[in-house]
């Protein structure tokens, strides 16, 4: 396990809020879960849109949160539209039974901005540069990247290019060739790029894509990958959907959402799921199964060590069937 990284002040912990969301938010609500001082998880919802449900989906996430503390990002607004948006916000908190621990107004989450107390005095203070604090040093060294925006977010989930039809024959006759062992190679190769942080190449995701649609426990059996590393592995999947169409990227993207929920990137897995929604609507004979019950639990709050237990499922179930050994999960991946 990785030390804790701990968060002196008012300002670094504005400043994290990029890393802990994975992109920049703006014009946003941003609620913050401590479980005394251990961060339990983290909301964000449009600005003026945040609503009871809303809110008490995100106090249910964890059943050990303590407090709360609100974030009001919001560029271009009056003082009074914050102060109204802030004391609204608290209200409903406090009315599902929260406890709010203070709330904090930045117009934008960028080097020097200034910060103000809203339950306060209205004491102010400075917001590092996120790149600089020790948060987003550990993000860059974990290999993740943060969006600038929300936007950016939802664009790493769209279709790129497309595998060709010669990659697709080549699958389809790749598996009728290898039979059992075509879902066994497969799982070794996806494997061995997420241990290298290797790119999927077209000819890879034709196959990857194939199997995700005919085979369902080998489907189950990839979810295993999230044990060796589960931001490679969203990303790989996420290169795998951008290739792919219909019902085959509709399961690459609900993988690769599944993954980046699992890495505790709610809003990744929440555009990821979106994407897939969205192809999948444009043709209904897609299996959306797995999909609507990812979504389900990404609206209900259910906290992402909960979902991680698919993937040790995942791990056993490669072990047993496919006679591939992914990693065991550690005693901290639960």
């Amino acid at each position: 396990m990785t030390e804790p990284i701990k968060i002196d002040n008012t300002g670094e912990m504005i400043a994290a809020i990029p890393a802990m969301l994975g992109f920049v938010p703006s014009q946003s609500v941003v609620l913050v879960f401590l479980a005394g001082n251990r961060l339990s998880h983290i909301a964000r919802m449009d600005f003026g849109e945040m609503d009871h449900p809303l809110v008490t989906a995100a106090i249910n996430r964890s059943n050990d949160t303590e407090g709360v503390y609100v974030i009001v990002v919001a560029e271009s607004r009056t003082f009074h539209e914050v102060l109204d948006e802030s004391e609204r916000v608290i209200a409903m908190l406090l009315g599902a039974g929260a406890d709010v621990w203070g709330s904090f107004y930045t117009p934008s989450i960028r080097g020097s901005e200034t910060w103000t107390d809203m339950r306060g005095l209205f004491e102010t203070g400075t917001v590092p540069d996120p790149a600089t604090t020790e948060v987003g040093a550990a993000t860059v060294l974990n290999g993740r990247t943060i969006a600038r925006d929300r936007s950016e977010l939802t664009a790493r989930y769209r279709r790129k290019d497309s595998v060709t039809v010669t990659d697709r024959q080549r699958a389809r006759a790749a598996k009728e060739t290898m039979g059992e062992e075509f879902a066994s190679s497969i799982i070794r190769e996806l494997a061995e790029l997420v241990s290298t942080r290797t790119t999927p190449d077209s000819a890879l995701a034709a196959r990857v894509g194939l199997l995700l649609t005919t085979d369902i426990h080998a489907r189950d059996a990839i979810l295993g990958l999230a044990v060796i590393d589960p931001n490679v592995a969203s990303e790989t999947m996420e290169a795998i959907a951008s290739k792919l169409r219909t019902r085959e990227r509709v399961a690459a993207l609900t993988v690769a959402g599944f993954f980046a929920y699992v890495n505790f990137q709610g809003p990744a897995a929440g555009s990821a799921f979106t994407a897939a929604r969205e192809e999948a609507t444009q043709h209904p004979l897609c299996d959306t199964r797995m999909l609507g019950l990812l979504e389900q639990a990404l609206t209900a709050g259910l906290h992402p060590t909960m979902i991680r237990k698919l993937a040790g499922t995942g791990v056993r179930i490669a072990r047993e069937k496919f006679r591939v050994e992914l990693p065991a999960p550690s005693g901290d991946w639960i």
